[in-house]
């Protein structure tokens, strides 16, 4: 039979040749003493230990196992409604987490104990075989295989509702009067209508409690979205008037008035070149381009080249009245006059 433990079996030959070693440096030195008397015994002694050793090692192989398997378990759902059907699921594995296929699992509930196996992956499922009744269940689990040791491992699940027991399921009958305090089956039953009903009134303040809870949650946070809209007006208005048309704006009103329109075409035309850059890069990323592309496609339609600002400034010179066409007409594209 082979080791089911390799690194045990070492362990045990290894501090059975110690023992060996030990007795045949006993025996060399009564064999000094003893010489030709003694070497018979020492051969047979050391044929004896060697034997010894090799059953001991066996027994130990045979003996020892690989591991406690190790078993969890958990409900699918919890709490459940009295009208859904419980199912249990978990896994068996070694103390490697490895998985232990067609592990027998005993799951023993309430209702019995139920035996299944895990699959290839050493999954397991049971599901009850119909609904129970409001109450906490407790689930004992324990997975077997030959070669491991025993697994264990255990749950609860909670059912909603009011728990009801068999006793409590009478044939109809009709008690009135004093007969009420001398029925017991009458008295019972009124205790129990008394326990629901409190048990429903605890219920309902929980209720209450929660929905409170929430109306006041959503009342502190739009006390918190109005002062956030208030932070931010103020912050907005602190802001205004550092926007680039209001700071622009606070440079043109220091320039010369004739040329005032001027200044604000090539603000209006460089804003214009900013929003096609913008809405490019915006169309790229809503088409699911990367951020390099949505830039490549923003410095291509917000760039300006120089002959395109020369033309911009000739047009507004020839708009506003500050230079004649013809005189403009004769600047090249990049602004220069030809030489004669």
């Amino acid at each position: 039979m082979s080791c089911l433990r390799p690194f045990i079996c070492a362990q045990v030959f290894a501090l059975t040749l110690n023992f060996v070693h030990y007795l045949i440096k006993t025996i060399d030195t009564i064999n000094y003493n003893f010489k030709s008397k003694q070497n018979k015994m020492k051969t047979s002694l050391f044929l004896a230990i060697m034997l010894s050793s090799v059953l001991l090692i066996h027994t130990a192989s045979a003996i020892v196992p690989i591991g406690g398997l190790v078993v969890t378990i958990k409900p699918e759902k919890s709490p459940l409604e009295s009208s859904e059907i419980p199912v249990l699921t978990g896994t068996v594995t070694d103390q490697a987490s490895r998985p232990i296929s067609n592990a027998q699992v005993s799951i023993s509930t309430s209702y019995g104990t139920f035996v299944i196996f895990t699959d290839i992956d050493g999954k397991f499922r049971y599901q009850y075989e119909n609904p129970v009744n409001p109450a906490q269940y407790l689930v004992n689990v324990k997975a077997q295989k030959i070669g491991y040791g025993t697994g264990l491992a255990s749950t609860t699940f909670f059912v909603n509702g009011v728990p009801v027991s068999q006793s409590q399921q009478y044939n109809s009958k009709t008690v009135s009067g004093n007969n009420l305090s001398q029925d017991p089956i009458a008295s019972r039953i009124l205790k129990n209508v008394e326990i629901a009903k409190k048990q429903q009134a605890e219920q309902d303040a929980k209720i209450k409690q929660i929905e409170e809870e929430k109306k006041f949650q959503q009342s502190q946070r739009a006390l918190a979205d109005q002062q956030l809209q208030f932070d931010l007006g103020n912050w907005f208005a602190q802001f205004n008037p550092f926007t680039p048309r209001n700071a622009y704006a606070e440079f043109v009103s220091q320039v010369n008035q004739t040329v005032q329109t001027i200044f604000w075409g090539q603000f209006n035309f460089t804003e214009q070149k900013t929003n096609e850059g913008l809405a490019a890069k915006n169309q790229v990323l809503q088409n699911g381009g990367s951020y390099d592309q949505a830039r490549n496609a923003f410095i291509k339609n917000a760039t300006t080249s120089r002959s395109e600002i020369s033309k911009v400034n000739n047009d507004l010179n020839v708009k506003y009245g500050n230079a004649s066409k013809d005189v403009q007409s004769k600047f090249d594209k990049y602004g220069n006059l030809p030489r004669s």
